[in-house]
Protein backbone atom coordinates (compact mmCIF):
# COMPACT_ATOMS: atom_id res chain seq x y z
CA UNK A 1 0.00 0.00 0.00
CA UNK A 2 1.22 3.50 -0.80
CA UNK A 3 2.22 5.45 2.28
CA UNK A 4 -0.09 8.27 3.34
CA UNK A 5 1.15 11.81 2.69
CA UNK A 6 -1.34 13.89 4.67
CA UNK A 7 -4.00 13.63 7.33
CA UNK A 8 -7.20 15.70 7.77
CA UNK A 9 -8.79 15.16 11.19
CA UNK A 10 -8.94 11.36 11.49
CA UNK A 11 -8.94 10.72 7.72
CA UNK A 12 -5.79 9.72 5.90
CA UNK A 13 -5.25 11.11 2.41
CA UNK A 14 -3.60 8.75 -0.03
CA UNK A 15 -1.80 9.93 -3.18
CA UNK A 16 -3.59 8.89 -6.37
CA UNK A 17 -6.51 7.57 -4.32
CA UNK A 18 -9.72 6.45 -6.02
CA UNK A 19 -13.38 6.90 -5.14
CA UNK A 20 -16.64 6.18 -6.90
CA UNK A 21 -17.88 9.72 -6.24
CA UNK A 22 -16.15 12.91 -5.10
CA UNK A 23 -18.37 15.69 -3.73
CA UNK A 24 -16.93 19.21 -3.54
CA UNK A 25 -18.73 21.20 -0.88
CA UNK A 26 -19.97 19.81 2.45
CA UNK A 27 -22.87 22.19 2.98
CA UNK A 28 -26.49 21.13 3.02
CA UNK A 29 -26.60 19.86 -0.57
CA UNK A 30 -23.21 18.14 -0.39
CA UNK A 31 -23.90 16.38 2.90
CA UNK A 32 -27.34 15.31 1.70
CA UNK A 33 -25.84 13.93 -1.52
CA UNK A 34 -23.17 11.97 0.40
CA UNK A 35 -25.74 10.51 2.78
CA UNK A 36 -28.24 9.74 0.03
CA UNK A 37 -25.63 7.98 -2.11
CA UNK A 38 -24.36 5.99 0.87
CA UNK A 39 -27.90 4.83 1.64
CA UNK A 40 -28.31 3.87 -2.02
CA UNK A 41 -25.40 1.45 -1.52
CA UNK A 42 -26.68 -0.99 1.13
CA UNK A 43 -23.91 -3.49 0.47
CA UNK A 44 -21.22 -0.91 1.21
CA UNK A 45 -19.34 -1.44 -2.07
CA UNK A 46 -18.89 2.24 -2.88
CA UNK A 47 -16.47 4.90 -1.70
CA UNK A 48 -17.53 8.54 -1.46
CA UNK A 49 -15.19 11.46 -0.76
CA UNK A 50 -16.75 14.65 0.64
CA UNK A 51 -14.56 17.73 0.99
CA UNK A 52 -15.02 21.34 2.09
CA UNK A 53 -12.59 24.20 2.47
CA UNK A 54 -14.21 25.40 5.71
CA UNK A 55 -13.62 23.40 8.91
CA UNK A 56 -16.92 23.14 10.78
CA UNK A 57 -19.05 25.33 8.51
CA UNK A 58 -18.86 28.38 6.30
CA UNK A 59 -18.37 31.62 8.28
CA UNK A 60 -21.05 33.43 6.23
CA UNK A 61 -24.71 33.04 7.13
CA UNK A 62 -26.71 31.32 4.42
CA UNK A 63 -29.90 29.31 3.89
CA UNK A 64 -31.76 28.26 7.03
CA UNK A 65 -35.40 27.70 6.02
CA UNK A 66 -36.49 24.36 4.53
CA UNK A 67 -39.92 23.67 3.06
CA UNK A 68 -41.84 20.45 3.91
CA UNK A 69 -40.59 18.71 0.75
CA UNK A 70 -37.00 19.30 1.90
CA UNK A 71 -37.81 18.42 5.52
CA UNK A 72 -39.19 15.08 4.33
CA UNK A 73 -35.96 14.38 2.45
CA UNK A 74 -33.97 15.21 5.59
CA UNK A 75 -36.15 12.78 7.54
CA UNK A 76 -35.78 10.07 4.88
CA UNK A 77 -31.99 10.49 4.98
CA UNK A 78 -31.78 10.25 8.78
CA UNK A 79 -30.92 13.89 9.55
CA UNK A 80 -34.18 15.09 11.11
CA UNK A 81 -33.81 13.73 14.65
CA UNK A 82 -30.23 15.02 14.97
CA UNK A 83 -31.24 18.46 13.71
CA UNK A 84 -34.14 18.66 16.15
CA UNK A 85 -31.82 17.67 18.99
CA UNK A 86 -29.51 20.51 17.92
CA UNK A 87 -32.33 23.06 18.24
CA UNK A 88 -33.96 23.10 14.80
CA UNK A 89 -37.56 24.37 14.77
CA UNK A 90 -40.60 22.92 12.97
CA UNK A 91 -42.22 25.69 10.92
CA UNK A 92 -45.86 25.89 9.87
CA UNK A 93 -45.87 28.07 6.76
CA UNK A 94 -45.62 31.74 5.86
CA UNK A 95 -47.41 34.88 6.89
CA UNK A 96 -47.39 38.00 4.71
CA UNK A 97 -48.05 41.49 6.09
CA UNK A 98 -48.80 44.12 3.44
CA UNK A 99 -47.24 46.86 5.58
CA UNK A 100 -47.09 47.79 9.27
CA UNK A 101 -50.83 48.47 9.50
CA UNK A 102 -51.86 46.65 6.33
CA UNK A 103 -53.55 43.38 5.47
CA UNK A 104 -52.27 40.14 6.95
CA UNK A 105 -52.55 36.63 5.53
CA UNK A 106 -51.44 33.20 6.71
CA UNK A 107 -50.32 30.64 4.14
CA UNK A 108 -50.13 27.35 6.06
CA UNK A 109 -48.34 24.28 4.79
CA UNK A 110 -51.22 22.24 6.19
CA UNK A 111 -53.56 23.41 3.42
CA UNK A 112 -51.39 21.81 0.73
CA UNK A 113 -52.78 18.32 0.03
CA UNK A 114 -50.54 15.29 0.03
CA UNK A 115 -47.40 16.63 1.71
CA UNK A 116 -45.80 17.00 5.13
CA UNK A 117 -47.54 19.71 7.18
CA UNK A 118 -44.37 21.33 8.56
CA UNK A 119 -41.03 22.48 7.27
CA UNK A 120 -37.84 22.97 9.28
CA UNK A 121 -35.63 25.94 10.12
CA UNK A 122 -32.21 25.90 11.77
CA UNK A 123 -29.21 28.16 12.28
CA UNK A 124 -27.03 27.61 9.22
CA UNK A 125 -23.87 26.76 11.15
CA UNK A 126 -25.71 24.30 13.39
CA UNK A 127 -27.40 22.79 10.35
CA UNK A 128 -24.11 22.15 8.54
CA UNK A 129 -22.21 20.93 11.61
CA UNK A 130 -24.99 18.50 12.51
CA UNK A 131 -25.30 17.14 8.99
CA UNK A 132 -21.53 16.59 8.81
CA UNK A 133 -21.64 14.69 12.10
CA UNK A 134 -24.32 12.39 10.74
CA UNK A 135 -22.48 11.85 7.45
CA UNK A 136 -19.27 10.92 9.28
CA UNK A 137 -21.05 7.83 10.58
CA UNK A 138 -21.50 6.41 7.07
CA UNK A 139 -18.72 3.87 6.45
CA UNK A 140 -18.69 4.64 2.70
CA UNK A 141 -17.99 8.36 3.25
CA UNK A 142 -14.66 10.05 3.92
CA UNK A 143 -15.06 13.70 4.97
CA UNK A 144 -12.14 16.13 4.57
CA UNK A 145 -12.46 19.60 6.07
CA UNK A 146 -10.01 22.39 5.28
CA UNK A 147 -9.32 21.06 1.76
CA UNK A 148 -10.13 22.81 -1.50
CA UNK A 149 -10.15 21.94 -5.18
CA UNK A 150 -7.67 23.64 -7.51
CA UNK A 151 -8.15 21.60 -10.68
CA UNK A 152 -10.27 18.98 -12.41
CA UNK A 153 -8.55 15.93 -13.88
CA UNK A 154 -9.58 15.08 -17.43
CA UNK A 155 -9.04 11.99 -19.54
CA UNK A 156 -9.89 10.92 -23.05
CA UNK A 157 -12.66 12.87 -24.73
CA UNK A 158 -12.28 15.58 -22.06
CA UNK A 159 -14.14 13.40 -19.55
CA UNK A 160 -13.63 14.45 -15.94
CA UNK A 161 -12.18 11.62 -13.86
CA UNK A 162 -11.03 13.25 -10.64
CA UNK A 163 -9.81 16.32 -8.80
CA UNK A 164 -6.58 17.93 -7.66
CA UNK A 165 -6.86 19.06 -4.04
CA UNK A 166 -4.96 21.47 -1.83
CA UNK A 167 -4.94 20.70 1.87
CA UNK A 168 -3.46 22.03 5.07
CA UNK A 169 0.03 23.54 4.75
CA UNK A 170 -0.33 23.63 0.98
CA UNK A 171 -0.24 19.84 0.55
CA UNK A 172 -1.51 18.73 -2.84
CA UNK A 173 -2.96 15.39 -3.89
CA UNK A 174 -4.80 13.97 -6.89
CA UNK A 175 -7.86 11.82 -6.33
CA UNK A 176 -9.65 9.91 -9.09
CA UNK A 177 -13.36 9.11 -9.38
CA UNK A 178 -15.96 8.16 -11.96
CA UNK A 179 -18.09 11.13 -10.93
CA UNK A 180 -17.35 14.57 -9.46
CA UNK A 181 -20.28 16.46 -7.91
CA UNK A 182 -20.06 20.23 -7.53
CA UNK A 183 -22.00 21.22 -4.42
CA UNK A 184 -19.91 24.31 -3.69
CA UNK A 185 -22.52 27.02 -3.93
CA UNK A 186 -23.39 29.97 -6.09
CA UNK A 187 -19.73 30.94 -6.66
CA UNK A 188 -18.84 27.33 -7.51
CA UNK A 189 -15.16 26.71 -8.20
CA UNK A 190 -16.11 23.37 -9.79
CA UNK A 191 -18.36 25.14 -12.28
CA UNK A 192 -15.57 27.58 -13.10
CA UNK A 193 -12.93 24.87 -13.54
CA UNK A 194 -15.31 22.90 -15.76
CA UNK A 195 -15.65 25.92 -18.04
CA UNK A 196 -19.44 25.89 -17.78
CA UNK A 197 -20.82 29.23 -19.03
CA UNK A 198 -22.87 31.19 -16.54
CA UNK A 199 -24.77 34.44 -16.24
CA UNK A 200 -24.27 35.04 -12.54
CA UNK A 201 -25.33 38.47 -11.35
CA UNK A 202 -25.28 40.03 -7.88
CA UNK A 203 -28.66 41.71 -7.62
CA UNK A 204 -28.40 42.89 -4.03
CA UNK A 205 -27.35 42.02 -0.50
CA UNK A 206 -29.05 40.52 2.53
CA UNK A 207 -28.30 41.69 6.06
CA UNK A 208 -28.89 39.08 8.74
CA UNK A 209 -29.71 39.84 12.38
CA UNK A 210 -30.55 37.55 15.29
CA UNK A 211 -33.41 38.30 17.65
CA UNK A 212 -34.60 36.48 20.75
CA UNK A 213 -38.34 35.84 21.27
CA UNK A 214 -39.53 38.08 18.43
CA UNK A 215 -42.96 39.64 18.98
CA UNK A 216 -44.90 37.95 16.20
CA UNK A 217 -48.49 36.76 15.83
CA UNK A 218 -47.22 33.50 14.29
CA UNK A 219 -44.01 32.59 16.15
CA UNK A 220 -43.29 29.31 14.32
CA UNK A 221 -43.85 30.65 10.80
CA UNK A 222 -41.76 32.45 8.25
CA UNK A 223 -43.03 36.04 8.47
CA UNK A 224 -42.72 38.32 5.42
CA UNK A 225 -43.27 42.05 5.97
CA UNK A 226 -43.66 44.35 2.99
CA UNK A 227 -43.59 48.12 2.62
CA UNK A 228 -39.91 48.95 3.20
CA UNK A 229 -37.29 49.23 0.42
CA UNK A 230 -37.33 45.44 0.19
CA UNK A 231 -39.16 42.63 1.96
CA UNK A 232 -38.24 41.73 5.53
CA UNK A 233 -38.26 38.07 6.55
CA UNK A 234 -38.39 36.87 10.17
CA UNK A 235 -38.30 33.18 11.09
CA UNK A 236 -37.13 31.01 14.04
CA UNK A 237 -33.76 29.24 13.75
CA UNK A 238 -33.06 27.89 17.27
CA UNK A 239 -35.23 26.60 20.09
CA UNK A 240 -33.22 26.79 23.32
CA UNK A 241 -33.43 24.13 26.00
CA UNK A 242 -35.61 26.53 28.06
CA UNK A 243 -38.04 26.93 25.16
CA UNK A 244 -36.97 30.39 24.01
CA UNK A 245 -36.83 30.95 20.25
CA UNK A 246 -34.00 32.72 18.45
CA UNK A 247 -35.03 34.31 15.16
CA UNK A 248 -33.29 35.29 11.99
CA UNK A 249 -34.23 38.69 10.58
CA UNK A 250 -33.19 39.34 6.97
CA UNK A 251 -33.28 42.79 5.38
CA UNK A 252 -33.10 43.09 1.61
CA UNK A 253 -30.70 45.74 0.25
CA UNK A 254 -29.95 46.99 -3.29
CA UNK A 255 -26.83 45.98 -5.23
CA UNK A 256 -25.44 49.52 -4.94
CA UNK A 257 -25.26 49.78 -1.18
CA UNK A 258 -26.45 53.24 -0.12
CA UNK A 259 -24.36 53.15 3.05
CA UNK A 260 -21.48 51.21 4.57
CA UNK A 261 -19.85 50.78 7.94
CA UNK A 262 -21.47 52.70 10.78
CA UNK A 263 -23.78 54.53 8.36
CA UNK A 264 -25.37 51.24 7.36
CA UNK A 265 -27.03 51.01 10.79
CA UNK A 266 -28.54 54.48 10.27
CA UNK A 267 -29.81 53.44 6.84
CA UNK A 268 -31.46 50.30 8.24
CA UNK A 269 -33.11 52.29 11.05
CA UNK A 270 -34.47 54.90 8.64
CA UNK A 271 -35.42 52.63 5.73
CA UNK A 272 -36.83 49.51 7.39
CA UNK A 273 -37.87 50.07 11.00
CA UNK A 274 -40.68 52.62 10.28
CA UNK A 275 -42.43 50.04 8.09
CA UNK A 276 -42.43 47.28 10.71
CA UNK A 277 -45.29 46.61 13.14
CA UNK A 278 -44.86 47.34 16.83
CA UNK A 279 -43.48 45.91 19.07
CA UNK A 280 -41.36 44.01 16.52
CA UNK A 281 -40.07 47.34 15.18
CA UNK A 282 -38.67 48.24 18.61
CA UNK A 283 -36.97 44.85 18.93
CA UNK A 284 -35.30 45.11 15.53
CA UNK A 285 -34.26 48.73 16.17
CA UNK A 286 -32.61 47.60 19.40
CA UNK A 287 -30.84 44.73 17.58
CA UNK A 288 -29.48 47.17 15.00
CA UNK A 289 -28.32 49.87 17.47
CA UNK A 290 -26.75 47.37 19.89
CA UNK A 291 -24.89 45.46 17.16
CA UNK A 292 -21.11 45.70 17.35
CA UNK A 293 -18.83 45.20 14.38
CA UNK A 294 -19.82 44.55 10.77
CA UNK A 295 -23.28 43.21 10.10
CA UNK A 296 -23.61 39.69 8.76
CA UNK A 297 -24.20 40.16 5.06
CA UNK A 298 -24.46 37.88 2.04
CA UNK A 299 -24.78 38.75 -1.65
CA UNK A 300 -28.11 38.06 -3.32
CA UNK A 301 -27.25 36.25 -6.53
CA UNK A 302 -29.31 35.44 -9.58
CA UNK A 303 -27.80 32.50 -11.47
CA UNK A 304 -30.03 31.20 -14.29
CA UNK A 305 -29.60 27.43 -14.30
CA UNK A 306 -26.35 26.66 -16.16
CA UNK A 307 -25.49 23.34 -17.77
CA UNK A 308 -25.92 20.91 -14.88
CA UNK A 309 -23.78 18.05 -16.22
CA UNK A 310 -20.68 17.20 -18.23
CA UNK A 311 -19.18 13.75 -18.77
CA UNK A 312 -18.10 12.74 -15.28
CA UNK A 313 -19.55 15.85 -13.59
CA UNK A 314 -22.82 16.98 -12.01
CA UNK A 315 -23.77 20.27 -10.32
CA UNK A 316 -26.26 20.34 -7.45
CA UNK A 317 -27.78 22.97 -5.18
CA UNK A 318 -26.84 26.61 -5.77
CA UNK A 319 -23.94 25.54 -7.98
CA UNK A 320 -26.60 24.44 -10.49
CA UNK A 321 -28.65 27.64 -10.32
CA UNK A 322 -29.92 30.03 -7.68
CA UNK A 323 -32.25 33.00 -7.34
CA UNK A 324 -33.51 35.54 -4.82
CA UNK A 325 -34.04 33.88 -1.42
CA UNK A 326 -37.51 35.40 -0.88
CA UNK A 327 -39.17 32.05 -1.66
CA UNK A 328 -36.75 30.21 0.69
CA UNK A 329 -36.52 27.41 -1.86
CA UNK A 330 -32.75 27.11 -2.29
CA UNK A 331 -32.08 24.40 0.28
CA UNK A 332 -35.13 22.40 -0.71
CA UNK A 333 -33.93 22.43 -4.32
CA UNK A 334 -30.47 21.24 -3.25
CA UNK A 335 -32.03 18.42 -1.26
CA UNK A 336 -34.13 17.43 -4.26
CA UNK A 337 -30.97 17.31 -6.39
CA UNK A 338 -29.39 14.95 -3.87
CA UNK A 339 -32.51 12.79 -3.81
CA UNK A 340 -32.58 12.63 -7.61
CA UNK A 341 -28.93 11.51 -7.84
CA UNK A 342 -29.59 8.84 -5.22
CA UNK A 343 -32.50 7.52 -7.28
CA UNK A 344 -30.12 7.15 -10.22
CA UNK A 345 -27.59 5.40 -7.94
CA UNK A 346 -30.24 2.90 -6.82
CA UNK A 347 -30.99 2.10 -10.46
CA UNK A 348 -27.41 0.89 -10.80
CA UNK A 349 -26.87 -0.57 -7.38
CA UNK A 350 -25.67 -3.84 -8.94
CA UNK A 351 -23.47 -2.25 -11.62
CA UNK A 352 -20.18 -4.18 -11.94
CA UNK A 353 -17.09 -2.63 -10.41
CA UNK A 354 -15.46 -1.91 -13.77
CA UNK A 355 -18.39 0.35 -14.74
CA UNK A 356 -19.20 3.80 -13.37
CA UNK A 357 -21.80 3.71 -10.61
CA UNK A 358 -23.61 6.72 -12.11
CA UNK A 359 -22.98 6.50 -15.84
CA UNK A 360 -23.75 8.91 -18.68
CA UNK A 361 -27.36 7.74 -18.89
CA UNK A 362 -27.76 8.42 -15.17
CA UNK A 363 -26.48 11.96 -15.60
CA UNK A 364 -28.75 12.61 -18.57
CA UNK A 365 -31.78 11.56 -16.55
CA UNK A 366 -30.61 13.68 -13.61
CA UNK A 367 -30.24 16.71 -15.85
CA UNK A 368 -33.67 16.18 -17.39
CA UNK A 369 -35.25 16.18 -13.92
CA UNK A 370 -33.11 19.08 -12.67
CA UNK A 371 -34.10 21.15 -15.70
CA UNK A 372 -37.76 20.55 -14.97
CA UNK A 373 -37.94 21.96 -11.46
CA UNK A 374 -35.07 24.46 -11.13
CA UNK A 375 -36.18 26.94 -13.85
CA UNK A 376 -39.73 26.98 -12.44
CA UNK A 377 -38.36 27.84 -9.02
CA UNK A 378 -36.21 30.62 -10.49
CA UNK A 379 -39.06 32.14 -12.48
CA UNK A 380 -41.27 32.06 -9.39
CA UNK A 381 -38.63 33.69 -7.17
CA UNK A 382 -38.09 36.44 -9.74
CA UNK A 383 -41.82 37.14 -10.06
CA UNK A 384 -42.55 37.00 -6.32
CA UNK A 385 -39.63 39.26 -5.45
CA UNK A 386 -40.65 41.84 -8.04
CA UNK A 387 -44.20 41.86 -6.70
CA UNK A 388 -43.16 41.91 -3.02
CA UNK A 389 -40.59 44.62 -3.71
CA UNK A 390 -43.37 46.79 -5.21
CA UNK A 391 -40.90 48.95 -7.11
CA UNK A 392 -43.41 50.21 -9.71
CA UNK A 393 -47.14 50.74 -10.05
CA UNK A 394 -47.71 47.47 -11.88
CA UNK A 395 -45.95 45.48 -9.16
CA UNK A 396 -47.87 47.29 -6.43
CA UNK A 397 -51.14 46.60 -8.22
CA UNK A 398 -50.36 42.87 -8.46
CA UNK A 399 -49.21 42.88 -4.83
CA UNK A 400 -52.58 44.25 -3.72
CA UNK A 401 -54.31 41.76 -5.98
CA UNK A 402 -52.40 38.86 -4.40
CA UNK A 403 -53.92 39.71 -1.02
CA UNK A 404 -57.37 39.82 -2.64
CA UNK A 405 -56.70 36.45 -4.24
CA UNK A 406 -55.49 34.86 -1.01
CA UNK A 407 -58.55 36.22 0.79
CA UNK A 408 -60.81 34.43 -1.73
CA UNK A 409 -60.41 31.10 0.06
CA UNK A 410 -58.17 28.19 1.11
CA UNK A 411 -57.90 26.80 -2.44
CA UNK A 412 -56.16 29.97 -3.64
CA UNK A 413 -53.80 29.93 -0.66
CA UNK A 414 -53.01 26.25 -1.09
CA UNK A 415 -52.19 26.66 -4.80
CA UNK A 416 -49.88 29.60 -4.08
CA UNK A 417 -48.16 27.78 -1.24
CA UNK A 418 -47.71 24.63 -3.29
CA UNK A 419 -45.65 26.73 -5.71
CA UNK A 420 -43.78 28.64 -3.01
CA UNK A 421 -42.87 25.48 -1.08
CA UNK A 422 -41.66 23.48 -4.12
CA UNK A 423 -44.50 20.96 -3.80
CA UNK A 424 -45.73 22.09 -7.22
CA UNK A 425 -43.21 22.54 -10.04
CA UNK A 426 -45.31 22.62 -13.20
CA UNK A 427 -44.80 25.93 -15.03
CA UNK A 428 -48.36 25.94 -16.34
CA UNK A 429 -49.57 26.15 -12.73
CA UNK A 430 -47.19 29.04 -12.07
CA UNK A 431 -48.48 30.76 -15.21
CA UNK A 432 -52.11 30.20 -14.19
CA UNK A 433 -51.56 31.57 -10.67
CA UNK A 434 -49.62 34.58 -11.87
CA UNK A 435 -52.23 35.50 -14.47
CA UNK A 436 -54.97 35.17 -11.85
CA UNK A 437 -53.16 37.75 -9.73
CA UNK A 438 -52.77 39.99 -12.79
CA UNK A 439 -56.49 39.65 -13.50
CA UNK A 440 -57.32 40.63 -9.92
CA UNK A 441 -55.01 43.64 -10.30
CA UNK A 442 -56.74 44.77 -13.50
CA UNK A 443 -60.22 44.28 -12.04
CA UNK A 444 -59.39 46.10 -8.80
CA UNK A 445 -58.03 49.03 -10.80
CA UNK A 446 -61.02 49.31 -13.12
CA UNK A 447 -64.10 48.16 -11.23
CA UNK A 448 -65.65 51.10 -9.44
CA UNK A 449 -66.35 49.30 -6.19
CA UNK A 450 -62.61 48.66 -5.76
CA UNK A 451 -61.16 51.89 -7.16
CA UNK A 452 -63.87 54.52 -7.10
CA UNK A 453 -61.59 56.89 -5.20
CA UNK A 454 -58.95 56.85 -7.97
CA UNK A 455 -59.08 59.17 -10.98
CA UNK A 456 -59.56 57.36 -14.29
CA UNK A 457 -56.02 58.29 -15.37
CA UNK A 458 -54.55 56.65 -12.27
CA UNK A 459 -56.66 53.53 -12.78
CA UNK A 460 -55.46 53.18 -16.36
CA UNK A 461 -51.85 53.66 -15.27
CA UNK A 462 -52.18 50.85 -12.76
CA UNK A 463 -53.83 48.60 -15.34
CA UNK A 464 -51.11 49.35 -17.87
CA UNK A 465 -48.38 48.61 -15.31
CA UNK A 466 -49.97 45.34 -14.22
CA UNK A 467 -50.46 44.18 -17.81
CA UNK A 468 -46.88 45.08 -18.71
CA UNK A 469 -45.47 43.22 -15.70
CA UNK A 470 -47.61 40.17 -16.46
CA UNK A 471 -46.60 40.13 -20.11
CA UNK A 472 -42.94 40.36 -19.15
CA UNK A 473 -43.36 37.06 -17.28
CA UNK A 474 -44.78 35.24 -20.28
CA UNK A 475 -41.33 35.01 -21.85
CA UNK A 476 -39.93 33.64 -18.59
CA UNK A 477 -42.66 31.03 -18.38
CA UNK A 478 -42.15 30.07 -22.03
CA UNK A 479 -38.48 29.36 -21.27
CA UNK A 480 -39.47 27.29 -18.24
CA UNK A 481 -42.00 25.25 -20.20
CA UNK A 482 -39.40 24.68 -22.95
CA UNK A 483 -36.98 23.38 -20.32
CA UNK A 484 -39.63 20.87 -19.25
CA UNK A 485 -40.35 19.40 -22.67
CA UNK A 486 -36.91 19.71 -24.25
CA UNK A 487 -35.01 16.97 -22.33
CA UNK A 488 -37.40 14.28 -23.53
CA UNK A 489 -36.35 14.44 -27.15
CA UNK A 490 -33.60 17.01 -27.86
CA UNK A 491 -29.93 17.08 -26.80
CA UNK A 492 -29.32 20.06 -24.51
CA UNK A 493 -26.03 21.17 -25.98
CA UNK A 494 -22.82 19.83 -27.43
CA UNK A 495 -21.06 19.41 -24.10
CA UNK A 496 -22.87 16.22 -23.12
CA UNK A 497 -24.89 14.27 -25.68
Amino acid sequence: MTAPIATSSDVTVQPDGRYDVIIIGAGIAGCAAAQALALADPSGRRKILLIDRHPGSSPRFAGEFIHPRGAQILADLGFYAALKAAGAVDVDGFTVLERAEGRYVELPYGEIPGQRTQGLAAHHKSLVRTMRQVVRERPQVDLFEGWSIHDLLRGSGDRIHGVALTGPNGLQVKVHADLVIGADGKASQVRKLAGIPEQRQTVGFTVGLELRNAKLPAPTWGNIILGAWGPVLVYPIIRDADGDLVYRVTLDLPANLPAKGARLAEFLLETFVPFLPHPLADQIAEAITSHRGPFEMAPTVNLPAPTAVQPGLALIGDAGGCSHPITASGMTMGLRDAECLAEEARRRVDAPNHEAWLDDSSLRRYRAEHDRYVPTRQALADAIYEVFRGGNEGARAIQRALFDYWASGPTARARSMALLSCAEGRPQVFLSEYLKAARYAIESSLVARHAAHLPTRDRLRQVSGAMQLASNKLGLVAQVMWAQVRPAWLPHDRTFL
